[in-house]
């Protein structure tokens, strides 16, 4: 049997992409067939389709689909016999971006909502592909009907058993085209809408009464609840940790994602990293949630998507140089355009007046439909911006330059300046560092739409701690031992943290710091040295240990392999020593656990006060971080005791 394609993958977008501006699947591959054998290929296909349908009706309306998409139709014979299926099946013409070029690379974006008949539609039309290649090549397929082509038939026969009715599936290709969330429960069930406002539709005669034209029909609006979401390079959590507070005291049931987990109301719904559509669009489908906070990152948009067609209030912290060369996001703007699909669904953008990335982006939307939150900015420019953004924030501050408040601007007005004596949502370490983050979640409670009164007692109820947010620069003290719990591992971020222990060590008179630090087989060789580079400065010794499980995760790169990142992150950092001619120890372990045993070893050896930076960068590993909180409250996790 000759094959026809090789290396299939398909990725499925549960929303808006770089690549098309809804849901879809991407399919690549590569084509075996040369070039100039496509036409004759195509025609082959049809012969053999003509044959096997003389013996089973089934086959009798599969036509290959003609479009003027794909030039040189004849050539492409996988999107053609895949459209014809489609048409045969009667599915709606959603768009279809599809080549085949001439040095055998097949990509196609479908947006089809049925992800079942994907499934089982792509293998049939591959085996009919290579049928026709071999019949192509060898002149001859000798095909046994009842072992090999009636399999085949059965499994043809059942696509559209993956399909709603034809007069459904219009319906359903009606409300995607209006942007209403919507998803088919199979039968005649769909369900329309978010949260608390999904409704129930059994057919198509309820779905047609309740969505078209009269005056009791459901608009849109109706059907979609309040949505704020926070993207950005640094900051992201801590932005929406402070504005899920602010908002849940509105009254209504809030979902958050974040990259720690999901929340519904207080109740923790998923853990690990939920920062993209996927946990979104979950939490969506719930029917207790009234409002939703989505923290948003770059990993999520590449390779999930925007699970909505429209948002309320959409926050832009920063754009910076953090995860360039991944994915094809090469430069600042590249990483821009990639946040900017955050904005792009949202009636309201709340923007960073102080980067010059979320300046450029705010300058392509409507005046109106943007606010502005700066540290930096003087009163008369923001006062001056305000008459014809939809309003700006800035931060008052006294003589010392220290911030007593934040001053919010609407129409040229100063219309509440809401002071910051005895707010604390600075915890740990990082003190005022995280005033960008407190200005942007204020601009976005303050201007968004649901209604919040008392603000200045709002504003002193926020907190982050180790219980809200735990791998953000928590401290943890256990007598003379300070253990600070970090998730940094670009340099921006680490910058930040490591000049605020500096000063942490000197007002506490630290004799000894020890970094413990891990990374991930999907973050580039160059971030890795960047971050030996940035720790190598303030600490005094260090220990690498491995996660074995990221050198199989589907975003881990070819140039690892298991054991290797400790390697690498050692050399390096003895590289530092050498070029610096300060011999720090450092030390390499398979696990968290062994290290967590020479630790045990290490901190009863050490005289005066030591700090432990535990820096854990991967928000998706929820069992080690509770094995890392084990050891740092109790002195020893459940790993650690079941391997000693």
């Amino acid at each position: 049997m000759e094959q026809a394609f090789s290396d299939w993958r398909m990725q499925n977008f549960c929303g808006a992409t770089l690549m098309a501006p809804h849901a879809g699947f991407l399919l690549t591959a590569r084509c075996l067939v040369p070039f100039a054998e496509r036409a004759a290929w195509n025609q082959t296909l049809q012969g053999l389709v003509r044959q096997i349908a003389a013996k089973d009706s089934v086959l009798q309306s599969w036509q290959p689909g003609e479009s003027a998409k794909f030039a040189k139709s004849e050539h492409d014979p996988f999107h053609n016999w895949l459209l014809g299926l489609f048409r045969m099946l009667n599915l709606p013409d959603y768009p279809i971006d599809a080549t085949l070029d001439e040095a055998g690379n097949l990509r196609g974006f479908y947006a089809v909502p049925y992800l079942d008949l994907i499934k089982l539609a792509l293998p049939l039309v591959i085996q009919l592909l290579d049928w026709g290649y071999t019949v192509l090549r060898q002149r001859r397929l000798e095909l046994s009907f009842s072992e090999q082509v009636q399999p085949w038939l059965q499994a043809v026969k059942a696509l559209p058993g993956c399909l709603p009715a034809s007069s459904l599936m219009e319906m359903h290709f009606d409300l995607w085209q209006q942007g209403i969330n919507w998803y088919w429960s199979g039968g005649e069930l769909t369900i329309v809408g978010q949260g608390k406002r999904q409704r129930r539709y059994q057919g198509l005669r309820q779905l047609v009464s309740a969505t078209k034209a009269g005056s009791d029909s459901v608009t849109a609006e109706d059907l979609r609840i309040p949505i704020y979401t926070v993207t950005g390079s640094v900051g992201k959590t801590t932005t929406a940790r402070l504005l899920a507070q602010l908002l849940r005291h509105s009254g209504l049931c809030l979902a958050l994602t974040a990259s720690d987990g999901a929340w519904i109301g207080d109740e923790r719904v998923l853990e690990g990293d939920c920062i993209g559509g996927v946990s979104a669009r979950a939490l969506l489908r719930d029917s207790r949630v009234e409002a939703a906070v989505f923290e948003q990152g770059r990993g999520g948009f590449l390779r999930q998507g925007v699970p909505y067609t429209c948002s309320d209030v959409a926050v832009l912290l920063n754009v910076q140089a953090v995860h360039l060369g991944l994915y094809g996001i090469e430069t600042l703007a590249d990483m821009a355009q990639l946040k900017a699909l955050g904005l792009q669904p949202a009636k309201l953008a709340v923007l960073n007046l102080d980067d010059f990335e979320v300046c450029r982006l705010g300058a392509q939307r409507p005046a109106q439909n943007c606010v502005w939150f700066s540290l930096a900015a003087p009163a008369a420019k923001l006062q001056t911006l305000s008459l014809t953004a939809g309003g700006a924030l800035g931060v008052q501050r006294d003589s010392q330059g220290e911030p007593h408040a934040l001053a919010i601007w609407q129409a040229g007005e100063l219309v509440k300046s809401l002071s910051l004596q005895g707010v604390a949502p600075y915890h740990g370490l990082l003190g005022d560092k995280t005033l960008e983050e407190l200005a942007a979640a204020v601009a976005a409670a303050w201007f968004g739409p649901l209604p919040l009164s008392g603000w200045e007692h709002l504003l002193r109820e926020l907190t982050l701690n180790n219980q809200n947010h735990l791998f953000r620069t928590s401290i943890h003290r256990r007598g003379e031992i300070f253990f600070v719990l970090d998730k940094a591992a670009e340099k921006a971020s680490l910058e930040v943290l490591l000049e605020v222990i500096e000063d942490f060590c000197l007002r506490e008179k630290i004799a000894r710091r020890i970094a413990l630090l891990v990374r991930s087989a999907g973050e580039p060789l160059a971030r890795h040295l960047e971050s030996c580079i940035c720790l190598h400065r303030y600490m005094d010794e260090f220990a690498c240990f491995d996660r074995i499980e990221t050198y199989t995760s589907k975003v881990a790169l070819p140039i690892y392999t298991p054991g290797s990142i400790p390697k690498i992150l050692k050399d390096e950092l003895l590289r530092l020593n050498r070029e610096t001619g300060i011999d720090k120890p450092v030390h390499t372990f398979p696990d968290w656990s062994a290290a967590e045993q020479w630790l045990s070893r290490r901190l009863p050896e050490l005289t005066g006060r030591t700090l432990v930076l535990i820096n854990q960068p991967t928000t998706s590993a929820p069992a080690l971080n509770k094995q890392i909180v084990d050891f740092v409250q109790n002195g020893s996790s459940g790993a650690g005791r079941s391997q000693s």
